[in-house]
């Protein structure tokens, strides 16, 4: 039978009916290479174990639902209530090793469990698999980022106040303390804090523990000037622990008037230049060093003499730099500091593809909670590329604080984990079926063939 030209055209744009069968498909293949990877490592049962003693109450064990938890954030999950769009795939089942997977309610259930001392282990168990990550790529030097980070909440959960918050002026929010491993991009800690806390509170109780858990590395500390404060810098000077902190220039007089009476100033480039002071921020009981920089404004008028001095002038734009030596080389120095702008895309990256500003619930632990799996999930996703073969090492580029760079993870579920499959039988085995695809074949052997060889070294 023929058809006329425009019959065919119409069947062919036709739309599609859709049919919802109880078959084995997947929306997630690339699951699969995850479930490797977390069984290499043993997560599942580092994360019951670490919780074996805790008395958590419910039809599951808390192990079986942070497990759950961290699998829907690697796929994109973005609340718990998207578990009824995950539990009847087949590979998520298979991936989480339950038959009846849980209802969002027992999730926010088990997250309200979370008390001081459970909390303080699901943290020490994300800073644990950091650092046998940087001891496995053989990193001596560790540079670690502190900053705060606003996430606005909906409602008024508990501990979430009104205060700084750029993006939603009067919201109640939290505001989470993060330390950032530069070189890498993970997160050795992330310590929520009410939203109307200073940026720089218990800043010295999450630079101890720092201390303690990188105890085998060199730090050196990076941050902005809201953590330029006499406990801190005191204590990292009697520690001797590497820093380079902002100073708030425009704080401090004495460093105003030095700025403001400098006849000479030492030149880096055509742009910036610089002097060193030794010993000029009172309140510091040690030895210490700030170094003054300023940089020409492309759009510098004429000179003329000022009335006020100030760091931002028509001419200038000041700052300082407080550390703990004057061995930098300025141009080092500089381009170091200006390195922590890789810390705001990390963060970035955590709250966009990891759920980390979604607030599950009205209780202030059970978010705390959360917010350390999301920190597990994004720690985990960088840590699989390494063991992966996607992660390469920069060349050496002294602009660059980070040393690997890593893919962005929304990118690796598009290249491989939102593949759709069909879990079969072939001669008595069961195989994940994908659709035929040169690129995507090519990348599954060749990260089955790495993961494969780890499986190798540990067996060995």
């Amino acid at each position: 039978m023929r058809y006329k030209k425009r019959t065919l055209i119409a069947r062919r744009n036709k739309i599609l009916p859709i049919s919802f069968v109880r078959q084995d498909m997947t929306t997630y293949s690339g699951l699969t290479l995850i479930d490797h990877y977390l069984r290499l490592h043993q997560i599942h049962s580092r994360i019951k174990q670490t919780f074996k003693s805790y008395g958590f109450k419910g039809d599951y064990s808390i192990g079986d639902i942070l497990f759950v938890i961290l699998i829907m954030l690697l796929l994109g999950a973005e609340r718990l209530q998207h578990i009824d769009f995950i539990r009847s795939d087949p590979l998520f089942k298979r991936v989480v090793r339950l038959t009846r997977i849980p209802h969002r309610t027992k999730l926010s259930t088990a997250l309200k469990q979370f008390i001081s001392d459970s909390l303080k282990a699901l943290a020490e168990l994300n800073s644990a698999l950091v650092i046998e990550k940087l001891t496995e790529l053989g990193l001596h030097e560790i540079t670690v980022d502190l900053d705060g980070t606003v996430i606005s909440t909906k409602g008024s959960p508990s501990w979430a106040f009104k205060g700084y918050n750029p993006i939603k002026r009067g919201a109640n929010s939290y505001f989470p303390l993060t330390s950032h491993i530069a070189e890498t991009g993970h997160f050795l800690s992330i310590v929520n804090r009410p939203g109307n806390t200073h940026d720089s509170s218990r800043a010295l109780t999450v630079i101890r523990t720092i201390r303690r858990h990188l105890s085998d590395f060199v730090i050196r500390f990076r941050a902005d000037s809201a953590f330029c404060r006499p406990d801190v810098i005191n204590y990292l000077l009697k520690n001797r622990i590497g820093f380079a902190i902002k100073a708030p220039f425009w704080k401090l007089l004495t460093l105003k008037t030095a700025a403001e009476n400098r006849q000479r100033w030492c030149k880096i480039s055509a742009q910036w230049g610089y002097f060193w002071m030794k010993n000029p921020i009172d309140s510091i009981a040690h030895n210490h060093y700030v170094i003054i920089l300023r940089k020409k404004r492309r759009d510098a008028k004429k000179p003329y003499q000022l009335k006020l001095f100030s760091p931002n002038n028509d001419r200038y734009e000041y700052s300082a730099v407080v550390t703990d030596t004057k061995q930098w080389n300025p141009q080092e120095l500089l381009q170091f500091v200006s390195g922590r702008s890789a810390q705001e895309n990390s963060i970035s990256e955590l709250k966009n593809s990891f759920a980390f500003d979604h607030i599950p619930t009205n209780q202030y632990q059970a978010n705390s909670a959360y917010m350390q799996m999301s920190q597990m999930a994004y720690n985990l996703a960088i840590s699989m590329q390494h063991d992966m073969g996607l992660a390469t090492k920069r060349a050496n580029n002294k602009k660059k604080t980070r040393v690997f760079k890593t893919m962005e993870w929304k990118t690796i579920r598009f290249l491989l984990v939102n593949r759709a499959g069909r879990i079969s039988w072939e001669k008595g085995v069961k195989v994940l079926q994908m659709t035929k695809n040169k690129k995507t074949k090519e990348l599954y052997e060749k990260i089955s063939q790495s993961l494969s060889e780890i499986e190798f070294k540990k067996a060995a």
